[in-house]
């Protein structure tokens, strides 16, 4: 069980910020600094990344201040029951690097608004975004290969996936994530095992698959909409990722609509 009280999202201080509730709070609290930052952590003083969380139990002291010309964070406390709130399936007391960041700040966003709603569902909702906050905080601790991954990368990999219709070139994915080609590729390879352009064409054909298996489109516009701009060119690829043409894994694959 999750009781939300309060949620706080794009907070912003100055270069004086300090939080100090030496007594703790009597509900769970959890922070995300976006700034670099300087904690208290038992009896010593750490500094701290931005981007970093911390989850600190009901009653728990807690101190940390701005290192820097301002202090930014996002914050929510609540109440919970929950048997994952505890070590070592969660850090407690103790900051740790978020593994994707603008994820957890879409997700508590999201939760900022359900808070204030009157919805239906609004209690269950906030329920599972709850649940989700806590399995984030755990990969984020529990694979350490994956948190030191650059969260610019995975951003660029949503961005791939959610539109395999862009022109995707080295250089463009370079500059959104203010990196030199070379520098990309080895990073995007170190992260994911596989290159960046690959992925591109991997995203393609996920995406053709799933329009071939559920819609009856021609493939020339499924090939358009995948960002081929021919249909040779397309069909080849599709060809020597899957093994089958695409009219072929539409007559082995497609869902027949009588199982909708």
């Amino acid at each position: 069980m999750f009781q939300v009280k309060y949620v706080v999202v794009e907070s912003f201080g100055g270069a004086d910020f300090v939080r100090d509730w030496s007594d703790g709070i009597p509900v769970w609290f959890f922070i995300v600094l976006k700034t670099p930052s300087r904690l208290r952590v038992g009896e010593r003083v750490v500094e701290c990344e931005a981007e970093s969380f911390v989850l600190y139990p009901p009653m728990t002291p807690i101190y940390y201040e701005a290192r820097g010309a301002y202090h930014h964070e996002e914050w929510i406390q609540f109440l919970s029951d929950d048997t994952n709130l505890r070590e070592p399936y969660v850090p407690l007391a103790r900051p740790v690097k978020l593994i994707n960041p603008f994820g957890v700040h879409e997700l508590m966003r999201i939760l900022a608004y359900e808070n204030v709603a009157g919805y239906s569902e609004r209690e269950r909702s906030m329920e599972a975004m709850m649940k989700l906050l806590i399995y984030k905080m755990h990969d984020s601790c529990a694979d350490r290969e994956s948190v030191s991954m650059d969260s610019r990368l995975l951003r660029l990999r949503s961005q791939i996936y959610l539109h395999p219709e862009k022109d995707w070139t080295v250089r463009r994915m370079a500059d959104l994530v203010y990196l030199s080609e070379s520098r990309l590729h080895t990073m995007y390879k170190e992260a994911f095992h596989i290159t960046c352009m690959n992925d591109v064409i991997m995203s393609r054909i996920q995406y053709a698959q799933n329009m071939l298996e559920c819609t009856d489109k021609p493939v020339s516009d499924i090939a358009l909409e995948c960002g081929y701009h021919g249909n040779e060119h397309f069909c080849r690829q599709f060809k020597e990722k899957t093994g089958l043409t695409p009219g072929q894994y539409r007559v082995r694959y497609a869902i027949p609509r009588e199982q909708v």
